[in-house]
């Protein structure tokens, strides 16, 4: 099953979920951002990206060289899930009432610390890999 996760700015939630997802289905994980200020900009040049890098490394995963890409209507057409992570206000409605939409509440790890940044990269996980038992 392909999936795309979604995040607000496609820096850190969607970014980890992706990673973690291609780690148990690889190749079948992509993630795009409601709002990204910069299309194409790799997350090591994000200084908001420094603690979610650090912490995916710790899980097996270099997201250095990720690129942020901006969600757009057309692409879902190649995804069979979609999983939005993004605060409520930040989501267009056709990305809201898209059928094959998933939304999780997911706090945002920028400006968290470590420890914090860890909490949410693990609940992150914990999701991905429910969300890969349930379509076995």
């Amino acid at each position: 099953m392909r999936v795309l996760f979604v995040c607000r700015a496609n820096v850190g939630r969607s970014q980890a979920a992706a990673e973690f997802y291609n780690q148990l289905m690889p190749g079948h994980g992509a993630s795009a951002g409601t709002i990204v200020s910069s299309p194409g900009q790799k997350l090591s040049q994000r200084n908001g990206a420094v603690n979610i890098i650090r912490v995916m490394n710790e899980h097996g995963s270099d997201m250095s060289g990720n690129q942020r890409t901006q969600v757009t209507e057309p692409m879902l057409g190649k995804y069979d899930k979609v999983v939005v992570m993004a605060e409520p206000e930040t989501i267009p409605d056709w990305l809201a009432n898209y059928s094959k939409v998933e939304l999780w509440t997911v706090k945002d790890a920028k400006n968290q610390d470590l420890q914090t940044t860890r909490t949410i990269a693990l609940e992150i996980k914990k999701l991905v890999h429910g969300l890969h038992q349930s379509n076995r």
